[in-house]
């Protein structure tokens, strides 16, 4: 069976201060950089470094650091190169290179964008509570449909699968050694909301408002999931219209029945 691992990392605390951010621009605060780098050390990128790939919103919260740590991956798989103990195979890794991918990029709170909580209940209290209540029927002034930003992230989530499968496919055509594993890893650096909407979509929750106004997600916090694709397609696995088993869902809706579906199993937040 074709496993594969998914790594959602939010991007750490921001420059700006209490405000609600969505596609406004900011870069880490020096203790969100900080907090990357201990979250990131945790995963142990480097020793994946043949079969992880690296994707960010394009946002600077999560793509300034996305780079410096393809650039330090990069870095410390040169160095390892230059050692004599190395064999060939591991001085023909091929550089990293981060992927940009709108499609997990925040969602864009319009003209409530950018602005402080504080000055954002002051001129319309009712507008803000009713959002959090409902965000699917209550959209910002000019902001983003939540339906369109579930749609997309939706898109990216799966263009990723496809990607990973690809790898996996390739990866079975080379020749490895026996104690390397045939598994494969995309990193994907992101935002609350993304990584809030993905757990929903694999929990076949469906317009789940406590998701998004009652589960905290920590600055810094990573979910992992795992990604499998059955020898055979058994009847219990379904698509992404909320039907689902335990807590594993298929979110591609147009592949060909004789096509095996990918599986993805939630490993709660860490």
């Amino acid at each position: 069976m074709k496993q594969a691992k998914i790594i959602l990392l939010r991007h750490g605390q921001c420059e700006g201060g209490n405000i609600l951010r969505g596609k406004t621009d900011v870069s880490l605060s020096p203790l969100g950089w900080a907090n990357m780098e201990t979250a990131i050390k945790k995963l142990e990128l480097v020793r994946q470094a043949r079969s992880v790939s690296i994707y960010s919103s394009p946002l600077l919260r999560c793509r300034q650091f996305a780079e410096d740590t393809v650039a330090d991956i990069n870095q410390s798989c040169l160095f390892a190169n230059h050692l004599p103990e190395q064999d060939a195979q591991t001085s023909t890794v091929t550089p990293l290179k981060i992927q940009l991918m709108p499609e997990f990029q925040e969602i864009d709170f319009g003209d409530w964008d950018g602005q402080t909580f504080d000055a954002l209940y002051q001129a319309d209290p009712q507008a803000l509570d009713l959002y959090w209540d409902n965000p699917w029927e209550n959209t910002p002034p000019n902001g983003e449909l939540m339906t369109e930003f579930e749609a997309r992230v939706t898109g990216g989530l799966n263009e990723v699968t496809q990607q990973l499968e690809s790898q996996l496919k390739q990866k079975q055509q080379e020749v490895f050694e026996p104690s390397q594993e045939n598994t494969v890893t995309a990193l994907i650096v992101t935002h609350g909301g993304v990584i809030r909407h993905i757990i929903s979509l694999i929990l076949g929750l469906e317009r789940c408002k406590g998701l998004y106004a009652q589960l905290a997600i920590d600055y810094a916090a990573s979910v992992v999931i795992d990604v499998y694709w059955p020898e055979a397609q058994s009847s219990s696995h379904h698509s992404v219209d909320g039907n689902i088993d335990g807590n594993s869902v298929n979110t591609d809706k147009n592949v060909n029945s004789d096509k095996v579906k990918p599986v993805y199993r939630l490993n709660w937040p860490s």
